[in-house]
């Protein structure tokens, strides 16, 4: 009997739950990288094939030297006490290497202190290491202004050991700098050849590949870009590197709340031909915000030309506001807004809210503002907020005759003011919300453009604190320190706690330490929420139907066949990097069909 047949027959005998039942549902897409174009973004101000350290220098097109139809140049300026840019060419032992660059410095931003300018010539080994270096520095606050300046170094002959010759344009300070300095015309050539160097005149812009959306499903920023050069699952990947200080790309997945545990993978590669440097670091980040920013629900009619000592009732919604999905509060606002030439007064009284789930029940408390002192926040169950000095919001007892009870809240002044309280909803309730305002004769709310009514603000839980790269104790960075040249597991396990809910964002990010030329591929990543489905769903469309039976069959390994292909952690249900007979046992005779939760 095959596998399949297998797979299909024990389909057919519906093997029990092996344990307590949790099952896996898959949040992500595109993880592996494959769907979208990947298109390009220009950086005009980096120079394209040059990496770039430090923090102060970009291609500029304040100065250029070639061609003569061009218009760009290098430029750097102080900062950090040295940056750079540089560009590698291969060399064999004992040939001649000569560089050469001409310097320029503006009268109007002339280099000042003791800031130097120059080149600098190193050789390396196959692992990066510096076997010899030879520098010159010709521009200095001494140097002539508006004037290119030679610089070369060299013919010298490349030392045994060394496979790769750098040449970097170096800007060094030390104590104080000004102004700044320009680079043109770099030039690296081998037993007098041809220049060497891509882009040594900084005519062509960096590009990078970059979202939204040249990888479906995920926004990119800076750095990064769906490459071919390395991939672990299918033919693509995504490749972030160090030319800024943050790079990456994310993908929002939903909501979790108190509970849901969230499993996040990837692989990670990092390449021995561009390694990351000293405090490099690429990895996982999982990120949490606030369930939408929700606008509030607003009725504000009531103004001058409010018929005095007559009550009128302002509603929210007669039929029902319906909470939103992520609220589990609404903060129930009593709102009074004047301007500069306000004079008189707005009472408050007999507010009201109301849910279709408990129909007849006002849900606020003291809702005829019959308890408290009086006067600032004096009022039981409601908080005031105004602008002190300004306007003023309080009990009122006997002024005027108050819609129910004895007293009112009543509110005044020449700006905003009012009091809110706050009630428990859930996602999908009907809420109704309404109070009655009156303005006496006797102190008529006069105002050219000031109103008041009520209001509804939506409220959301508290989320977590974000899990950043090299702040978890799951293995979710890669560093210098790292291993080159193979796939790294990266995972962050996390599990939400008591009270919160969030919307979860997966983020693949690069933040640059002390190099620029350092790049890691990230491909086959998965966010799987462990609990949150009863079965294995493997598309995330809250089924189990044949789609997602496919997908097991792909899938399935055996007791004991480790990893895990990609996208197949929901359905490692006991969690033993396989999927077996045991797995099975349980997604089985979960198998419902297309659109049945």
């Amino acid at each position: 009997m095959t596998r399949k047949e297998t797979i299909t027959t024990l389909a057919v005998i519906g093997l029990a739950c092996v344990s307590t039942c949790f099952g896996a549902q898959n949040v992500l897409s595109n993880g592996s990288m494959e769907l979208g174009d990947g298109s390009v973004v220009t950086y005009e101000d980096q120079p394209a094939h040059w990496a770039r350290y430090g923090n102060t220098i970009e291609r500029s097109g304040s100065m250029n030297l070639v061609p003569a139809e061009g218009g760009f140049a290098l430029k750097a300026f102080s900062g950090t006490n040295e940056t750079g840019a540089y560009q590698d060419v291969a060399v064999v032992s004992g040939d001649m290497v000569t560089i050469s660059a001409n310097l320029y410095t503006m009268s109007t931003d002339q280099i000042s202190g003791d800031a130097q300018a120059g080149l600098k010539l190193e050789f390396l080994d196959d692992n990066y290491g510096v076997v010899s270096t030879e520098t010159t520095f010709v521009l200095t606050e001494e140097s002539a202004a508006d004037t290119w300046i030679p610089a070369s170094i060299g013919p010298i002959a490349v030392p045994s050991g060394a496979t790769i010759a750098r040449i970097v344009c170096v800007w060094q300070w030390f104590e104080s700098a000004g102004g700044a300095g320009f680079w043109d015309d770099a030039q690296l050539t081998i037993n007098g050849g041809a220049n060497q160097l891509l882009n040594g005149d900084f005519e062509l812009a960096h590009t990078i590949e970059a979202n939204p959306f040249g990888i479906a499903d995920w926004t990119g920023f800076n750095d990064q870009g769906k490459s071919q050069d390395e991939s672990y699952h299918g033919a693509t990947s995504v490749k972030m590197g160090m030319t800024a200080d943050y790079s990456g790309v994310f993908q929002d997945f939903g909501i979790l709340e108190e509970g849901d545990r969230i499993l996040i993978k990837a692989k990670a590669y990092q390449p021995s031909t561009a390694p990351l440097a000293s405090g490099d670091r690429v990895g996982l980040k999982l990120e949490f915000s606030t369930t939408e920013a929700l606008p509030p629900v607003e009725n504000l009619p009531f103004n001058q030309t409010a018929t005095p000592d007559a009550w009128e009732q302002i509603n929210i919604s007669t039929t029902g506001l319906e909470v939103p999905e992520g609220v589990y509060g609404a903060r129930i606002v009593m709102l009074y807004m004047g301007d500069g030439d306000t004079t008189g007064s707005i009472h408050f009284d007999s507010a009201h809210a109301e849910v279709d789930s408990l129909p007849g029940t006002n849900l606020l408390l003291n809702p005829s503002f019959e308890y408290g002192v009086g006067g600032d926040n004096g009022i039981d169950d409601w908080t005031e907020f105004n602008t002190p000095g300004l306007s003023w919001a309080q009990m009122s007892a006997f002024e005027v005759t108050p819609h129910d009870g004895y007293t009112t809240m009543k509110a005044s002044g020449s700006t905003w003011a009012g009091i809110w309280q706050e009630i428990a909803v859930t996602p999908g309730d009907e809420l109704s919300v309404s109070a009655y305002l009156m303005t006496s004769s006797s102190d008529q709310f006069v105002s050219s453009t000031g109103f008041a009514g009520v209001k509804v603000e939506w409220m959301a839980p508290p989320i977590p604190g974000n899990v950043d790269i090299g702040s978890s104790a799951d293995d979710n960075t890669v560093t210098s320190s790292s291993a080159t040249d193979e796939w790294i597991d990266l995972e962050i396990d996390f599990t939400m706690p008591a009270g919160t809910k969030a919307y979860g964002r997966f983020v693949n990010l690069a933040a640059r330490g002390s190099g620029a030329d350092g790049v890691v591929y990230i491909d086959a990543c998965e966010a799987v929420v462990m609990n949150r489905f009863d079965g294995a769903d493997a598309d995330g469309d809250n089924d189990a139907d044949l789609v997602d039976f496919s997908e097991f069959q792909r899938c399935y390994s055996g007791d004991g066949i480790n990893p895990l292909k990609w996208n197949c952690t929901v359905f490692d249900y006991d969690e033993d990097d396989d999927v077996d007979l045991i797995d099975w046992g349980y997604a089985g005779p979960r198998l419902t069909g297309p659109g049945a939760e």
